[in-house]
């Protein structure tokens, strides 16, 4: 059974008169333990595809299937509890508090988990630990450089020990060579760590680390191949190319 399982999936925006359709009909799947970069220009919908990936939307039409059930079937509260224990997220923006500490900023997700608190400070410093940011553990955060508080952002969604990160755009507000340590990290945690990776991107310098590429343009999969020999994914499914 794949980790996830997008069949024909669509979003449409409504805006008063509007219609903005984001998504025309996307369908892949994920197995556990994949590295996979979406990528595409602005606009092209990778990161609508991201929110409904991470529960944060819901699809117009289609249906997503997570461990083999389907979106359809969760109620809100059962999403919320997915996010929290089985997701992960990054983001470009880092979304961290300035004046708390490292530590403070990554245990936050605890705070709606079911573990004991006494729990909280040891699971911290692990999260911290990975990133290789011990030694910055009780600074607050507003002091800290761009790829330090990435880092600490890595380590947030590592507090609870998800079955799948997501990224979006995790290096867009770094320089290269910070840039290049993060993605390091999320070849670390992917090859050894074995978490499940989802990264968007607009750059290709950033997907290459990824095992598998799938290509975005306008609501539609361009190409899904893998990174490492051009091949069609290592799911069985064709290349997938985008009507002319």
């Amino acid at each position: 059974m794949s980790l996830i399982e997008i069949k024909n999936l669509k979003k449409i925006y409504r805006i008063d008169d509007v219609e903005t359709q984001a998504l025309r009909g996307v369908s892949f799947n994920v197995a556990k333990g994949e590295f996979i970069a979406i990528i595409g220009p602005s606009g092209s919908g990778k990161s609508t595809l991201l929110h409904m990936l991470g529960f944060l939307d819901t699809p117009t039409e289609g249906d997503y299937l997570f461990e083999g059930k389907s979106i359809k079937d969760f109620s809100e509260e059962e999403q919320a509890l997915v996010r929290n224990k089985k997701m992960g997220f990054v983001f470009q923006s880092f979304n961290l508090l300035p004046r708390n500490s490292v530590i403070d900023n990554v245990m936050l997700p605890l705070m709606y988990s079911d573990i004991p608190e006494k729990e909280w400070k040891k699971r911290g410093e692990d999260a911290i630990e990975a990133v290789g940011l011990s030694h910055r553990r009780d600074h607050l955060t507003a002091k800290l450089s761009g790829g330090e508080k990435q880092r600490t952002a890595i380590a947030r969604a590592l507090i609870n020990n998800p079955e799948i990160i997501f990224a979006d755009e995790p290096t867009g507000n770094l320089d290269t060579k910070t840039g290049d340590t993060i993605m390091e990290i999320f070849n670390d945690l992917n090859r050894n760590k074995k978490h499940t990776l989802i990264l968007i991107t607009h750059e290709q310098e950033v997907a290459q680390y990824a095992d598998r590429i799938i290509q975005v343009r306008d609501g539609l999969i361009e190409y899904d191949i893998n990174s490492k020999n051009g091949n069609g994914n290592g799911n069985g499914n064709v290349l997938k190319k985008k009507a002319q």
